[in-house]
């Protein structure tokens, strides 16, 4: 199902005499009943636009059927100066517009780190050792506390009881670091 040349005409962001040149030079085609595919009309407009103007034939290639392309004319080269700086303007905006966008990034950083969305590496980085130091103790204390409690335990419901409460411990020393650490 398709859409009307207005509705593409729309989407593409041109005019509807625009579409309905393009439709009679053949660029692009309709269904059936009058409209138009979208994605197949953008594939053809680009495949049969040619850097903005129509293709030049030769009156002999255009009677023998044969199309005879010439290639655009390559836009004049951009003069210098003595320096080498070819748009001062230009190099000018683009610098500032550089500076600008430095600029806003460190406000929004700023404003993350003020509005606790952001912490210093440093910090994160001792937050990290605690956490990890803490998770470690419990995980390699874990065996000597239960291999005996284990070793007397013949239920199997049990023994998961017992290491399921283990496992709970040690997230809940995590869980009261992490409180206990502001973040």
């Amino acid at each position: 199902m398709g859409v009307s040349l207005r509705a593409y005409a729309r989407m593409r962001g041109c005019s509807l005499p625009a579409v309905q040149k393009a439709i009679k030079s053949k660029r692009i085609t309709t269904l059936p009943d009058g409209t138009i595919d979208p994605e197949r009309a953008n594939q053809e407009w680009a495949k049969n636009t040619f850097a903005g103007s129509a293709p030049t034939r030769t009156q002999s290639a255009s009677r023998s059927g044969t199309a005879t392309r010439t290639p655009p004319p390559a836009p004049p080269p951009m003069p210098q100066s003595a320096g080498g700086v070819s748009d001062p303007v230009g190099q000018y905006l683009r610098s500032r517009a550089v500076n600008e966008t430095f600029k806003a990034k460190i406000s929004q950083l700023e404003y993350e780190e003020r509005s606790r969305k952001l912490i210093p590496a440093a910090r994160a980085s001792e937050y990290a050792a605690t956490f990890s130091a803490i998770v470690k103790d419990a995980l390699l204390s874990m065996p000597d506390r239960l291999a005996p409690m284990l070793a007397a335990v013949d239920d199997e419901k049990t023994i998961h009881r017992m290491l399921a409460a283990e496992v709970t411990a040690v997230l809940k020393k995590v869980n009261k670091a992490v409180a206990d650490s502001g973040l």
